[in-house]
């Protein structure tokens, strides 16, 4: 998976512009916020290839890796508080991991608080999220 191509793609998306906005609403804007985003998806497709996903696995395979953690617990508690049955509390927890790693890099690569990174993170994944599954769904690479 070619990470600036990813990133690219993901940027020109519905799923990007609507990222871009949330991140608006959070106090990032324009340029500031395609960098975020930049990071935040260079994050995600690090954390997928890192898993060397099996094709029988999917998405979800892919994003939970070896070691989910508190994180994919939280999300999984959280889908099913929501009513979202087994398999979408599965995709919560997954989509908990990932923002974690997300999280993780706005520290490391943008500079941000931890504070700050976790609601950035927060309203960023699940865009994200949407547009790997979507591309992933469809075989390109």
């Amino acid at each position: 998976m070619d990470v600036q191509s990813l990133i690219t793609g993901f940027l020109a998306s519905s799923q990007g512009q609507s990222a871009v906005q949330a991140l608006g609403n959070h106090g990032i804007a324009g340029g500031d916020a395609e960098a975020v985003l930049g990071h935040a998806t260079e994050a995600v497709a690090t954390h997928v290839n890192d898993q060397h996903p099996k094709p029988d696995e999917g998405l979800l395979g892919s994003l939970l890796g070896d070691h989910a953690g508190r994180n994919f617990l939280a999300g999984l508690a959280a889908g099913l508080a929501k009513g979202d049955g087994l398999m979408g509390a599965l995709e919560d927890g997954a989509i908990g991991v990932v923002t974690g790693r997300v999280t993780e890099a706005l520290v490391e690569k943008a500079g941000m608080d931890g504070g700050m990174a976790s609601t950035i993170a927060a309203a960023a994944t699940p865009f994200i999220t949407s547009y790997l599954k979507e591309k992933l769904g469809s075989g390109a690479s």
